[in-house]
């Protein structure tokens, strides 16, 4: 019987599912591991380990590197695939399982390095993106690359709609993935003249400038914060609103209104806002604590046409 080498995998995100999936269906997957404190995933990953017998790890920080010395002694995997783990892989690990630590980026490398690539493509506008796996070194998305596969982006993908394409991308390139590794393949060094790093997002990248951001930007930072953040936020009257959805109005008139007015309150046309460079935006879903809602009722808490959202 042909020896098939084993492979573990750490993850934190929904879009390990479909790669796990698949290395179990090939008989390759050997255990998984999932940081404390991730309910959802932990959800999942026990009734997979229920279901298949597939060993289950609950990692905590303070006891990564016993915990992963456990993982590859009693399961003997040959490799470990990172997909969304939160935490770096300790030096000492590294060093003593040199060529073992393969780590899959949801976006490309090197231009696009960082905790969240699927919010900053898709904030940035950017073209493509796709998957790169890398050799994991001491420093974070800088190893060789051993393979990158590419993913148009539509300017109609939200973060959980590219979340789901790219966690499929990723179950669909192991098989290339597994031979080039099985030939020992070294992969390509990162060009560091290329590479941009991004910060995980916090509160300031995803409110609204109506000021500083034309309505395609504003569009673009809408799908980007759904659905994990609810939307981008924006202000009217001291209460908090998030955009979910939107669509940029080709209109040239009310040139002369401040950016952040509502132009059109109605159920007819929307609700419309003026943005930077005299360029328009309707509002189509909005979330607050009283629920998602189409964004011209908000015309019942008072909002009407000449409103002005506050610049956060």
């Amino acid at each position: 019987m042909m020896n098939i080498f084993k492979i573990a995998v750490l993850c934190n995100n929904r879009m390990a599912i479909p790669a796990i999936q698949a290395l179990y269906k090939e008989g390759r997957l050997s255990a998984v591991g999932v940081a404390e404190g991730n309910t959802d995933v932990i959800d999942f990953a026990s009734m997979f380990s229920k279901q298949t017998g597939i060993p289950l790890l609950i990692i905590k920080k303070e006891n990564l590197s016993a915990q992963l010395e456990e993982l590859i002694s009693k399961t003997e995997a040959r490799f470990v695939f990172t997909m969304t783990f939160p935490w770096k892989i300790p030096a000492e690990v590294l060093d003593k399982h040199q060529g073992k630590f393969y780590n899959f980026h949801y976006g490309l490398l090197p231009e696009m390095r960082g905790a969240d690539p699927v919010f900053e493509s898709i904030r940035s506008g950017a073209k493509e993106t796709g998957i790169t796996v890398h050799a994991i070194e001491n420093k974070i998305d800088k190893g060789a690359i051993i393979l990158k596969k590419i993913l148009p982006l539509s300017i109609n993908m939200t973060h959980g709609v590219l979340c789901t394409n790219l966690s499929w991308l990723g179950a669909n390139l192991l098989g290339e993935l597994l031979i080039l590794l099985k030939n020992d393949s070294k992969g390509t060094k990162q060009n560091e003249d290329n590479a941009k790093y991004f910060a995980k997002p916090v509160a300031s990248d995803v409110c609204i400038s109506w000021q500083k951001h034309d309505a395609k930007t504003i569009e673009a930072l809408s799908r980007a914060c759904n659905p994990w953040n609810k939307g981008a936020y924006t202000q009217w009257n001291g209460w908090n609103i998030r955009v979910v959805e939107a669509t940029v109005i080709n209109e040239t008139s009310h040139q002369s209104d401040i950016p952040g007015t509502i132009l059109s309150l109605d159920e007819e046309n929307g609700l419309i806002v003026k943005c930077n460079n005299e360029t328009q935006l309707r509002l189509d879903i909005i979330y607050t604590d009283e629920g998602f809602m189409s964004g011209h009722k908000l015309f019942a808490f008072g909002m009407k046409k000449g409103s002005r959202f506050v610049n956060l």
